[in-house]
């Protein structure tokens, strides 16, 4: 196999890709991502106690969550976008490019949701709506896992531990640039 087709491996056991985008260390997208993944995999669940109970509240409630999801998904995915295109290394993975195609399709799905929901939310809900918000929550749990994939086992978005790097002969200040 060519070289460049293998995985990034790090020199080291410490996290070492840090986020273009971060606010004292802290990456921007991890921090935005828990909002669309908490409104939109909770549609699934206010569509289901709509149809149990027949309260409207529960529809109102999948159409507000949903527009909530896609608009913070939407702006994670601008922030998420930015560091896969400025860090070089993240690009070689594959994971990176998995989690990015699978949330673009949570946004799709969400946009979906919307649209089905903004004439009538109560009317939506049966059986579209309903289908809808089940694939969307499947999907935010694949888009979830290849995120946590992303930071746990190949340390993107995350910075070094500066123990281990001087343990390791390395410098935690005077780390190289992720590219």
């Amino acid at each position: 196999m060519r070289d460049d087709l293998k995985q990034p491996v790090p020199d080291t056991q410490s996290h070492t890709v840090e986020s273009v985008l971060a606010i004292a260390k802290h990456p921007i997208h991890p921090m935005l991502v828990t909002f669309p993944i908490a409104f939109l995999s909770m549609v699934v669940i206010t569509d289901v106690l709509f149809l149990w109970l027949g309260a409207p509240f529960w529809a109102e409630l999948s159409f507000w969550l949903n527009v909530g999801g896609l608009g913070f998904g939407v702006l994670a995915g601008i922030v998420g976008t930015i560091d896969m295109m400025s860090i070089r290394v993240v690009r070689r993975h594959v994971s990176a490019w998995n989690h990015f195609i699978v949330a673009v399709m949570v946004l799709a799905m969400a946009a979906l949701g919307v649209w089905l929901r903004l004439p009538g939310h109560a009317e939506a809900v049966w059986p579209w709506g309903l289908l809808s918000s089940a694939t969307m929550a499947v999907l935010v749990g694949v888009a979830g896992w290849l995120g946590g994939t992303l930071s746990f086992r190949h340390g993107v978005g995350v910075y070094g531990d500066g123990e281990t790097d001087a343990q390791n002969g390395r410098d935690a200040v005077e780390k190289p640039p992720a590219e």
